[in-house]
């Protein structure tokens, strides 16, 4: 179900009639330049800028079209786009202000560019949409490459050279007009240091979590491609991909992975597509050991005697929580530093941020939008849309161990506004 804000009437026609754009279609290249232009964006030091503007551009386009469809779970991101504001009440200072900003502006804009999508099906259709998807995979997989091979680099951007020397000081800020390629660990104890791929990313927790969510959108295209070539082409790419995803050492990454996978099969084989089922279990096998062959496994495991990120985290959420217990409501509106632990309460998890920031109410929202998307989209028949679909068991999977950032909210959201267009309009997923 959909419901369209709208003039209505004579109200209406005299509208359309002085305003061309009241019924004209919204044009395609404010949403699909953020992912078709994400490694320009990138090379720009514009990353963390550009989602707010081409949705600030997003909403005049919607303002002036002045009829836009809202499809019923989607008023439930909207209600937590307003819990946001809300919790306002909790911010004390301008730099807790700045934190909430950027936490809030990532749940804004990711719910603006789905409203955005749903309303642009003369332009947006479901393949441009994908291939803007597999576009950022791309991306981040020619940039895992390069991170592996200049692992020190750090790019200057344009923007380095317009920001103001005090804004340079800031550690936050020069992190994105100084874009390293990888995070480079060197524990106590290691003899070489862990390189980790990160670019386009900051962290390579995030390059992890954008992979666990877009390579089931590759098995998607592959899925419904016709062309035979292009399928042999994606399938090494998959391949190649593992090199840079295995050096992250995300286990987190594989866990999401696995789930995607998992589900998909099951879905297949309740089917009865015996023939898709043989071929994904082969597949899947052969990634397992070719991970186990190779040492991947074992190299990510070893990662752990050095690096306890498993017990350290495990104080950290305790702690997150009994910290929430004391607003459960509204929570604190941002990230607070932790001496006892040594990191922020409200990070290391979607959960645990949103449960922080925003309180019980905001982390409830979200996992309501996201289940119900899931319910709501169940009848997918194709097998792109059970790939699609998976993304959202990949999140679900990995939303204790990792936190969305603006590029992963999105991509998880637009692949709901995907089902839920389709579901709404039959659009064959």
């Amino acid at each position: 179900m959909s419901v369209a804000i709208t003039p209505t009437g004579k109200k209406n026609r005299f509208l359309a009639a002085v305003h061309p754009s009241v019924n004209a279609p919204l044009p395609a290249w404010p949403l699909l330049a953020l992912f078709y232009g994400l490694p320009v964006i990138w090379a720009m030091g514009l990353l963390q800028f550009a989602p707010t503007i081409l949705s600030s551009i997003m909403i005049v386009y919607m303002v002036m079209r002045r009829r836009v469809l809202v499809h019923s779970t989607m008023w439930i991101w909207f209600a937590l786009m307003f819990w946001g504001v809300v919790c306002l009440v909790s911010i004390d200072n301008a730099s807790e202000f700045l934190g909430w900003f950027q936490r809030y502006m990532n749940i804004f804009n990711a719910g603006i560019f789905t409203l955005y999508y749903f309303n642009a099906r003369e332009r947006i259709p479901n393949d441009h949409l994908l291939g803007g998807l597999l576009t950022v995979w791309f991306t981040m997989v020619v940039l895992g490459h390069l991170a592996l091979i200049f692992p020190d680099f750090r790019l200057r951007t344009p923007m380095s050279f317009i920001m103001p020397g005090g804004l340079l000081n800031n550690e936050m800020v020069r992190t994105y007009v100084y874009p390293a390629m990888a995070e480079v660990q060197r524990p106590w104890g290691v003899e070489v240091p862990y390189n980790r791929p990160s670019a386009p990313f900051n962290y390579a927790n995030s390059w992890g979590l954008a992979y666990a969510l877009l390579t089931p959108v590759v098995f998607g295209v592959m899925a419904g491609v016709k062309s035979n070539k292009i399928k042999l082409f994606l399938g090494i790419a998959v391949v190649l991909s593992l090199v840079p995803a295995v050096a992250t050492s995300n286990r987190g990454m594989f866990i999401g992975l696995g789930a995607s996978c998992a589900y998909v099969l099951m879905r297949l084989l309740f089917k009865g597509d015996w023939r898709a089922v043989g071929i994904g279990a082969l597949l899947l096998v052969g990634t397992v050991t070719y991970l186990t062959v190779s040492g991947a496994v074992e190299e990510i495991l070893g990662r752990q005697e050095y690096s306890d990120s498993t017990g350290g985290r495990a104080s950290l959420y305790e702690l997150t929580f009994a910290y929430t217990m004391r607003s459960p409501l509204v929570g604190y509106g941002t990230s607070q530093m932790s001496d006892s632990v040594g990191v922020s309460m409200g990070t290391q998890g979607q959960i645990w941020a949103l449960m922080f920031c925003f309180g019980f109410v905001g982390l409830g929202l979200f996992l309501t939008y996201v289940i119900s998307v899931l319910i709501n989209t169940w009848h997918i028949a194709s097998h792109t849309g059970l790939w699609v679909h998976s993304v959202i068991v990949s999140a679900l999977a990995v939303v204790t161990f990792y936190s969305f950032d603006v590029i992963q909210l999105s991509v998880l959201m637009l692949c709901t506004a995907l089902m839920m267009r389709s579901r709404t309009y039959g659009e064959g997923l």
